[in-house]
């Protein structure tokens, strides 16, 4: 199997490790913005579109700068193969329009949400369909402070605090409104509120709140940059009982009873790259389209910008 890469972050690392833990025989390359890139051993660097027609790639990865992602997806549309994107897929209204104008939803594309295949997200939206009840309230909240995501670089520098590379905490932090979508389908209406607040030196938003309206019950969905005792929960009130997600301590409880429902056994974000990954191969072999699809993760997009 042959995969093409088109950015070597972070984020890359991890899609890398989990594709050789899944096929130890895997021929990774990456198409390379400049020659002076630095090489990573194992990975076979290309640096022109003509050479990457020469091999026949199982798949593309896309994990650049959102802000670039749309002009990556023209580049290896030619390929006809599958395409997974990171989160988010674009980064704005205009760039939405020019994908539905210039290309359409036909491509095989899956935009990457690892959250999806978090443990505690499986199991609240089975306990949901298992043991029914009429939902109230839902409150969705992401709290963290920026200057510690990554403790050996500066925090100014990083693509989140940069608007020119389409970051923000209202694309950084997608998974929220896209687990809300996951768990309950999209909202009837949605509201947003993108701010700069905090003395944080950035030029992107460090704070977002959103409304999304349902048939019979609203979801308030609150982001940040700048709270320093990190806090990751989701809070579900219904009819019978309260349901509180906490993502900080892996557990789900039922605050009515005070009784705890589901922990996990080990807190492990790697798991949910694997798992993901493992998805999109099967969908590849299955040639089945995937969840959260350019038009499914443009449909959230839309609701938050």
């Amino acid at each position: 199997m042959k995969v093409l890469i088109i950015g070597l972050g972070s984020i890359a690392q991890k899609h890398i490790h989990v594709l050789r833990e899944i096929e130890p025989n895997v021929e990774i390359y990456a198409l390379r913005s400049s020659i002076n890139s630095k090489n990573q051993e194992g990975i076979t660097d290309l640096y022109t579109l003509e050479e990457i027609v020469k091999y026949d790639f199982h798949f593309v990865l896309i994990s650049s700068p959102s802000i670039i992602h749309l002009q990556n997806i023209r580049d290896v549309l030619s390929l006809q193969i599958p395409i997974m994107v990171e989160k988010p897929l674009f980064v704005s209204i205009d760039q939405i329009h020019d994908f539905e104008k210039e290309i359409g939803f036909s491509p095989f594309i899956y935009v990457a949400c690892n959250f999806r295949f978090h443990p505690l997200i499986k199991f609240i939206r089975n306990y949901l369909k298992q043991e029914p009840s009429k939902i109230n309230e839902v409150t969705a909240y992401c709290g963290s402070y920026l200057p510690n995501w990554r403790p050996n670089q500066d925090y100014r520098q990083v693509y989140s605090a940069r608007n020119e590379l389409g970051g923000g905490v209202h694309l950084d932090l997608i998974h929220e409104p896209d687990y809300l979508v996951y768990l309950f389908g999209l909202p009837i209406k949605s509201t947003n509120n993108h701010r700069k607040v905090s003395n944080l030196e950035i030029d992107t938003y460090d704070s977002s709140y959103y409304l999304f309206e349902y048939e019979s019950f609203q979801a308030q969905i609150c982001l940040n940059y700048f709270r320093k005792d990190t806090k990751r929960t989701l809070e579900i009130v219904r009819e019978k009982d309260t349901l509180l997600v906490d993502f900080i301590k892996g557990e789900v409880i039922d605050l009515s009873q005070k009784k705890p429902l589901f922990k996990e056994n080990e807190k492990s974000i790697y798991t949910t790259y694997l798992k993901q990954m493992e998805y999109f191969l099967s969908c590849i072999k299955n040639k089945k389209a995937p969840m959260n699809s350019a038009k499914e993760a443009i449909d959230v997009l839309k609701s938050i910008l």
